[in-house]
């Protein structure tokens, strides 16, 4: 079979600036945690959750954009071909982190938190606050992977427009669970560690990034009537990517400095429409192409889980 070759220049300075904001979030949470002098006046720690978001976003959409790709080309999505991939790209890191986390790093931890890491249920693990500090980030690894799970198998849909649906429900439904969770956490302990688990789920982040694919794939195909594609197409005017960085740096400085307890859907909905303009290098109005992003945006999943 020919090979797939889907690359979009700009994506490794979004990794990098996401990647980068993570370290700087977590290094100014650390010296917060360990006394050390840190900036007192704003909440830098909270970059590393917009970070977050902006990863999620992204990964939806390149694995989304990736998926209609083959299935254009190749007539089928490879289900085994794709679970290999992602072992391959996901557990040797992963498990090496673990591997140092649980037996090397001298805390005390939990063996209910290393055998739900071990089973890729990190994210419960950090819900029921089990997970060593050191490398607690590891439970966004294990939202990616459960959402990858589950995710390919909508493009088991002949039609783009039943995919595209699919995953609207999906995401009415996830965000429709969360908010019931949430209504009732406060009356036993069951519902609040649900509550903290639908949270670091990010199912949601994930899939707007994956609407968004689907949605820029059709602009750029013209698969199927959509009432609302020219309103999205509006996201590659000059003026709209002006407005969206605006929203974008505002959201960011206001949970910095204010740290808003909520807006990580709408972080991850604006990093999308970021996203979106930045593979469409003919209209886009600056380029993230640069070669130091780039060495950065390369290994971004190492960073991750190294730093």
């Amino acid at each position: 079979m020919k090979k797939l070759k889907v690359y979009f220049p700009n994506l490794n300075g979004v990794r990098a600036i996401a990647a980068l904001m993570v370290v700087v979030g977590h290094t100014e949470l650390e010296k917060k945690n360990f006394q050390l002098p840190h900036i007192h006046h704003i909440h830098l720690q909270n970059m590393g959750r917009v970070g977050v978001s902006v990863f999620f976003a992204l990964s939806g959409f390149l694995i989304t954009y990736l998926l209609l790709e083959e299935k254009k080309n190749f007539g089928k999505i490879g289900f085994a071909d794709f679970y290999m991939r992602r072992v391959l790209r996901i557990w040797p890191l992963y498990f090496l982190v673990v591997v140092i986390g649980f037996f090397i790093y001298p805390r005390l931890h939990s063996p209910l938190a290393l055998w739900l890491s071990v089973f890729f249920l990190p994210n419960l693990a950090f819900s029921l606050k089990l997970l060593p500090a050191l490398f607690d980030p590891i439970w966004s690894i294990g939202t990616e992977e459960q959402f990858y799970i589950f995710h390919p198998h909508f493009f088991r849909f002949k039609k783009l427009q039943h995919i595209f649906y699919a995953l609207i429900a999906f995401l009415i439904f996830f965000l429709a669970l969360v908010q019931f969770i949430r209504h009732y956490a406060g009356y036993n302990q069951v519902l609040a560690t649900l509550s903290a688990l639908t949270y670091y789920a990010r199912f949601d982040n994930m899939t707007v990034g994956a609407l968004t694919a689907i949605l820029f794939y059709n602009t750029r195909n013209n698969v199927f009537k959509f009432k609302l594609q020219p309103l999205f197409n509006l996201v590659f005017k000059k003026y709209i990517q002006v407005l969206l960085l605006i929203a974008f740096f505002r959201s960011g400085y206001l949970y910095v400095v204010y740290e808003f307890p909520e807006g990580d859907l709408v972080r991850a909905i604006l990093s999308a429409m970021l996203i979106v303009n930045r593979c469409q290098t003919e209209t886009s109005i600056y380029s993230l192409a640069n070669s130091k992003l780039k060495v950065i945006g390369e290994r971004p999943y190492g960073i991750y889980l190294l730093h």
